[in-house]
């Protein structure tokens, strides 16, 4: 990935930084001080932590908790791939890709002493899609759990949807069927590697190592987890050594601080994506023409490599470069071409250029949005498209999208994954956010369930390719880049990568 030089980056990002002032504290004095004798390992997190609850987290950063106290029928890695954890091995799946079976581990314990069985793992489950906060991403695709004997549980589901695999790490949890599911909101009682010692509200929570961790006690012995809620504060506590591991910093600061001689760091890509979803159902949007004119027109590697420094991959299609579902044809379809756009505005009968209005949410989560939409305003403009600029908090934004009160929003998302999230919630026909595909496709929806049989990517590759096809040749939508995870930590932590699911893994991060 091409680095721009710091020189012009200072240039690019001096306008409006607005870092200074912030202040550098934690909070409570307790939560700054470094005990290097009890060799606490401390990460923070940029993002709201009220409650510790792991199927009701709001969201991503505060998922570190979940994970370090709650295991799963199957576990996300940090690289994006899928383990059994509480399984035995991965489940049995049926030709038609709907039934799942999976073989207990009898050697799980939770933290309360009692064994895992499969009545714990049906209770779990039907009490998610009770009152689980992502419950609704489930519900096209949910069918029936059931017990066959005590280490063995089937579930059904009404249709294809290998996706689910990649949820549990990230939004659910195996809880034991005696759990009183409200004190789980201050408490937790899982059967992971950390149990939860103290927790206050958006400000720390603080775990000890389970003894009795059936993969083995964890080399850390405790880790603290705090909440600074500013991405500048973040690094300045990195540089001061009142935290290890830091969930975010300016992206300006990241190349710089990990070139340093005191900090590693590392970024891959992540299930996120900076992207501008377009009304299809009104004009001016109603027009291919236009919606191609659109994305031909954005220089998406300015805006990432020199607005972002990098942190935000290039990409004109939902898959990356590198991933085993992109097409480079495809993506030069929508690249960067002003001559393309001017052709597409020429075949609208706009050659004069066009006017749209862009909502953009304000702040944003992962990168500002606002920053780009600046760029792609320039960008637009060279070939006389006019893209005037609305502002609003994020949860407001989105009630205008479902609403229909919309042009178009670009802004940064976060999913368990592209492929199993993004293409079936904002693009099948009963997605959780169809209203972002309006009108949808049964063409697209029946590609997408051909994949979905399937979890080894080899064997989903054609059939999302397809689904690509339809996404790129209607322009559904603007996709301008694939947000990267990126870390920084003090070089003596070992044992910790970055995750594709964008969220903190620190089962196995360990001060030396």
């Amino acid at each position: 990935m091409r680095l721009p030089s710091f020189d012009r980056r200072f240039a690019l990002k001096t306008v409006g930084a607005g870092a200074a002032g912030l202040s550098l504290g934690l909070g409570p004095a307790r939560l700054l001080a470094q005990d290097a004798g009890s060799r606490t390992l401390t990460a923070s997190i940029l993002g709201s932590m009220p409650h510790v609850h792991p199927w009701h987290m709001i969201n991503h950063d505060v998922g570190v908790t979940a994970i370090l106290m709650y295991n799963n029928l199957i576990y996300t890695a940090p690289d994006g791939t899928l383990h059994p954890e509480l399984a035995e091995a991965m489940p049995d799946i049926s030709d038609d890709g709907k039934s799942y079976t999976f073989k207990l581990r009898p050697d799980v314990s939770f933290h309360d002493g009692s064994q895992l069985t499969a009545d714990d793992v049906v209770f779990s489950f039907e009490q998610y899609m009770e009152n689980g906060r992502r419950r609704g991403d489930f519900l096209p695709f949910w069918g029936t759990v059931t017990k066959l004997d005590d280490f063995t549980v089937r579930f059904d589901l009404t249709r294809p949807w290998s996706g689910w695999l990649q949820y549990l790490t990230k939004y659910f949890a195996v809880v034991p069927k005696t759990a009183d599911l409200e004190n789980l909101y201050n408490q937790g009682v899982g059967s992971g590697p950390y149990k939860l010692v103290s927790f206050e509200p958006d400000v720390a929570a603080e775990f000890e190592a389970y003894d009795g961790y059936f993969m083995g006690e964890p080399k850390q012995k405790r880790i603290n987890v705090v909440r600074i809620a500013d991405a500048a504060t973040q690094i300045a506590n990195l540089k001061s050594g009142a935290v290890d591991i830091i969930s975010t910093s300016p992206p300006k600061d990241y190349a710089p601080t990990v070139a340093e001689a005191d900090y590693s760091g590392a970024m891959i890509p992540s299930a996120g994506i900076f992207y501008a979803p377009l009304n299809r159902q009104i004009a001016p949007f109603d027009n291919i023409h236009l919606r191609r004119a659109v994305a031909n027109a954005i220089d998406r590697d300015f805006i990432c490599n020199e607005i972002y420094y990098g942190v935000v991959t290039p990409t004109s299609i939902p898959a990356a470069p590198g991933e085993y579902w992109y097409d480079a044809a495809l993506a030069k379809e929508l690249d960067y071409d002003p001559d393309r756009a001017k052709y597409h505005l020429r075949q609208a009968d706009m050659a004069g250029g066009f006017s749209f209005e862009a909502t953009i949410p304000v702040p944003s989560a992962y990168i500002e949005a606002a920053e780009a939409a600046v760029m792609m305003q320039a960008s637009l403009a060279e070939v006389g498209i006019d893209m005037r600029i609305r502002q609003m908090d994020f949860s407001s934004m989105y009630a205008a999208a479902r609403n229909g009160d919309f042009e178009a929003f670009p802004h940064p998302s976060m999913q368990p994954s592209i492929e199993d999230y993004l293409l079936a919630q904002s693009y099948m026909c009963d997605g959780g956010k169809q209203y972002i595909a309006q009108p949808c496709s049964e063409a697209y929806d029946a590609a997408i369930n051909d994949a979905y049989r399937f979890v080894d990517p080899a064997a989903k590759e054609a059939s999302l390719k397809q689904a690509l096809a339809h996404l790129v040749e209607d322009a559904t939508s603007i996709w301008i880049g694939r947000l990267n995870t990126y870390h920084i930590w003090r070089d003596n932590v070992a044992g910790f990568a970055p995750s594709y699911m964008y969220t903190m893994d620190l089962r196995n991060a360990h001060l030396t």
